[in-house]
Parts: structure tokens; C-alpha cells; sequence
């Protein structure tokens, strides 16, 4: 070990220490966090994960707001997933998790909450609800499965907490809603909701109408080639263009190919082998994601690794094909009619949803390597012909 990864890991304990030391404090002086209330005014929910994560927990916003509509929902997330969430109908308030614990402890704390959730095993995130004087917290205990992320302070604050049971291998967004069993809601609904504005709609219809594209005359694929900065999931670039080439060419897909900062690389790359005839389009940088919300609902199909804007269009409606590659195909990607996952012949995923620290890097990228372009045209030839018959509703 490396002195600096030494001294990261020493500085991690030390935070951690610290992190349960104020928790347990906070329990002795204020007591236990067990006992749910029968009909909650207030509600939290700490997400500390990424964008993904955090249109997965969308469900629980709806099944709280059918079974309380006039308990106040507030979320804690980071400043990207506040602007996932910015004008969600069922979101009363978002508290930024920022650097500063303390200030959203204190933002917290003024909302007086008398239910929290946390879906994702996190200390910092635990403490945070405990701090932030939450009286009832629900939290998940991992069942059949290990998560780095449940560490042993963890595990000991769930103690003073009502512990979940988080079946590993199952369907996370399920598992979720799993956290508002102490309330009285028991809701199968995973239905994933994201809204836009108006705003953000005008301007992709201004963008729509300068490329001469109609939303109901084209077929508009969208493409994401990057990985968010997470190499072990990638597709090649190459491969996403072969992908973009046939579909222009069978289907006259009009082709939209997205991207942030990260994920120029992969874009760029893409962007010189798609042939000359194709109609792609490189919108690196172009959209705002309030703008990413309003495109990635109008397309007719979107193609991407397992990343973030892949539940956006899940949310939306849109037909999706998730390239998992070393990724669990059954546990967190879209499901259902209009959504496909393609993964390579293998005896079991490299990398799982709650623990993705530990795999083997050699087997992890064979998965995503040995995954065709064929395999991938084929489930677009079927989402396609869906959308043209008509079964695909307009969104």
C-alpha cells in the first residue's frame, strides 16, 4: 500500500469514527429512531447516489404522496440529481447535500421531519438523518449479499434505527419502496416519473426544427456512447456507430449522439466512424439537463451503457436498449415491454449493484467486449417496429 492510499485510508476511518461518535451521541441524548408514525406530516428521503439511483427512488414519491397527498416530501441529494428533480410535482423541497455537513444538517432540521428513508446503505447518510433530527428513520440491512458501503459502524447504528431487510439480487426500485413498509405503504409500483419545463421543451423543439427533424414524421435515436466516467462499463465507440449506421440506413434513423464533459472522448470517437451518409449529430455539451429531460422524451429510441440518462428515458416512456456489459441485467435496469438489456453469454454478471468495488477486471470487460453490434440491432429492429405499430404511446 502506497502511502497516500494509507493516508486516505486512515483519514476514512477517522471520518467514519467521527460520523457514528455524533450519531450515537444524538441517540442517547434524543433516544431511538424506531418508532414510525401512524400518519407522517413530513417526510425524508436521502438519496446520496447518482442520477440513476435517484429516478429509481421516484416511486417512493408517488406511492407516498397517493397514500399521504398532504405530507410535505422532502429530498437530500447532491446538486446534479436537484436538477433531475427540479419542478417533480411531488417534491416539496430538495436540501443540497453540499461539503458542509452541518449546513444540511441544520436546513434538515428546520423541517422537523417525523419519517426519514434512506435507500442505500451509507453512514454519512444515516448520521445526516439522525443529526438532522429526524424522529422515525428506516434504513436497509443487506440480506444474501455484501456491500462495501454497510460497514461495521453502519451496521451498529442500525440499531437505533428500524432496519429493512434489502434482498440482494432482487429488484432494487422494489426494495426500495421496501423502506415504507413502517408507514403502512406497500406499493408494487415501480413506475419511474421525471418531468420538464416548458421552457426546456420550446428549446428542444427550436433545435428540433433548425436540424429539420419532426418528432412525428422521424425515427430519432438517441445515442449516449460514454460511461459517466466508469471505464469498466464501455461499449466501443465504434461499435455505437456501426449501431447509429444501420439504423439510419434500415430504418432512417435520425441520429442524436449526447454527452457531457466526460464523456467527449468516447463521443469524438463514435463521431469519426460513423459513416459520411449517416445523419448523426454530435450534441457533446448542447443540452442543459433540464433540456436533456424534454430531448430524451421525444426520441423514439435511446441507446447507452448503464448509465444515468437511460432511466431518464425509462421515466419518459421511451423505448431503451441498456448495454449492461458486466452489469446485472435483472437487478436495476428498465424493465418492461418497451425496454431491452443486451449482455454477452456469461455464468454470472462481473459487477453488482451494491457491491462494484471488488470484480475481475479481465472478466468484466470480456462481457462488455463480446456483446455484437448485432445483438444490439436486433432488439432495435424490435423496438422500432413497436413504435411504428402504434404501441409505443406519444409522450
Amino acid at each position: 500500500m502506497t502511502f497516500r492510499k494509507w493516508r486516505r485510508a486512515v483519514i476514512e476511518r477517522l471520518k467514519n469514527a467521527g460520523l457514528f461518535l455524533l450519531a450515537s451521541a444524538h441517540v442517547v441524548f434524543f433516544g431511538a429512531r424506531r418508532r414510525a408514525p401512524k400518519n407522517p406530516s413530513k417526510i425524508a428521503i436521502l438519496q446520496g447516489a447518482k442520477l440513476g439511483d435517484m429516478v429509481c427512488t421516484t416511486p417512493l414519491f408517488h406511492a407516498i404522496k397517493k397514500r399521504f397527498p398532504h405530507a410535505r416530501l422532502v429530498v437530500l441529494g447532491d446538486a446534479v440529481n436537484q436538477k433531475l428533480l427540479h419542478g417533480h410535482p411531488e417534491v416539496d423541497k430538495y436540501i443540497v447535500i453540499g461539503k458542509s455537513f452541518w449546513s444540511a444538517a441544520r436546513v434538515l432540521a428546520r423541517e422537523h421531519a417525523d419519517f426519514g428513508v434512506l435507500p442505500l446503505p451509507s453512514l454519512y447518510g444515516l448520521t445526516l438523518l439522525i443529526a438532522g433530527g429526524v424522529k422515525a428513520i428506516a434504513a436497509p440491512k443487506i440480506v444474501g449479499g455484501y456491500s462495501p458501503y454497510e460497514t461495521r459502524t453502519y451496521k451498529k447504528l442500525l440499531r437505533a434505527v428500524i432496519a429493512i431487510p434489502h434482498y440482494n439480487e432482487r429488484y432494487v426500485p422494489r426494495e426500495y419502496l421496501r423502506l415504507l413498509e413502517p408507514i403502512g405503504i406497500k406499493s408494487d409500483d415501480t413506475t419511474k416519473r421525471l418531468t420538464y419545463t416548458a421552457e426546456a421543451k420550446a428549446s428542444v423543439n427550436a433545435f428540433f426544427e433548425k436540424q429539420n427533424i419532426a418528432p412525428e414524421r422521424d425515427v430519432i435515436v438517441g445515442i449516449l456512447p460514454g460511461v459517466g466516467g466508469d471505464p469498466i462499463k464501455r461499449w466501443a465507440p465504434e461499435k455505437f456507430a456501426a449501431v447509429a449506421d444501420y439504423l439510419a440506413q434500415k430504418h432512417g434513423g435520425r441520429i442524436l449522439v449526447l454527452g457531457v464533459g466526460s464523456d467527449a472522448q468516447e463521443v469524438e470517437k463514435m463521431m469519426r466512424a460513423v459513416k459520411k451518409e449517416t445523419s448523426a449529430l454530435n450534441t457533446l455539451n448542447r443540452f442543459s439537463l433540464e433540456e436533456l429531460k424534454a430531448i430524451i422524451a421525444s426520441f423514439s429510441l435511446f441507446i447507452s451503457a448503464d448509465t444515468g440518462p437511460v432511466y431518464i428515458a425509462e421515466a419518459f416512456g421511451t423505448p431503451t436498449i441498456d448495454i449492461v456489459g458486466p452489469m446485472y441485467e435483472n437487478i436495476q435496469p428498465p424493465q418492461g415491454k418497451f425496454h431491452r438489456t443486451v449482455a454477452a453469454p456469461r455464468e454470472k454478471p462481473a459487477l453488482g449493484i451494491l457491491d462494484n468495488t471488488v470484480y475481475n477486471a479481465r472478466e468484466a470487460r470480456r462481457q462488455s467486449e463480446d456483446i455484437t453490434v448485432e445483438m444490439v440491432a436486433r432488439v432495435a429492429d424490435e423496438l422500432i417496429l413497436l413504435s411504428r405499430n402504434h404501441e409505443i404511446s406519444a409522450r
